[in-house]
């Protein structure tokens, strides 16, 4: 046959120049197209003005797609500065209690959030993703004194990446999850 098996069934349509080659993509031979950060074959990324891949824009109270009620008293934003997509996160916190979790990155991606009096869950079942770069990533009712109130750095605190790998992070000023490497 054209791919060179005795006796094979590979037809003229099936061989090609590229049948060892790695197409990108685009579907193209050893093209150059890649994925950006929002998932799209040879796209152009976050729009300027945005702060996510779905055209939400800062609010001011600093929440990527918020409309203002995040500065409410009571309310305590979890920010992130990750270079890579996150596809679920876990975290432990300190010196108040959760009341409830929603809003920011996470909801913008639809991920589902759990939490209890001192963990927070944040997840997808549809394979959506936060998208890399900086932003809110969920709002926090907590009930007790928000100046003590801290993410804890320990091995309750994990950020998966599309693959199920953990991404390696850091906690800066007790609210902001930022990738080490």
């Amino acid at each position: 046959d054209c791919a060179g098996v005795c006796g094979g069934y590979t037809t003229l349509e099936e061989c090609s120049e590229c049948e060892l080659e790695i197409f990108d993509c685009a579907g193209v031979c050893d093209g150059s197209a890649e994925l950006d950060e929002c998932g799209v074959c040879d796209g152009s990324g976050i729009p300027d003005g945005n702060c996510d891949c779905y055209g939400n824009i800062l609010d001011e109270c600093g929440e990527c797609g918020g409309g203002g009620s995040s500065c409410d008293e009571g309310l305590w934003n979890v920010f992130y500065d990750v270079d890579v997509p996150i596809a679920g996160f876990q975290f432990d916190v300190d010196g108040a209690a959760v009341i409830s979790a929603s809003g920011g990155a996470a909801q913008a991606a639809e991920f589902s959030v759990l939490s209890s009096s001192t963990t927070v869950i944040g997840f997808s079942l549809s394979g959506s993703v936060i998208p890399l770069g900086t932003g809110t990533l969920i709002s926090l009712e907590i009930e007790g004194d928000s100046n003590s109130f801290c993410i804890q750095e320990d091995e309750g605190l994990v950020l998966s990446n599309i693959g199920g790998e953990t991404i390696p992070v850091i906690i800066e000023n007790c609210n902001k999850i930022k990738s080490s490497e």
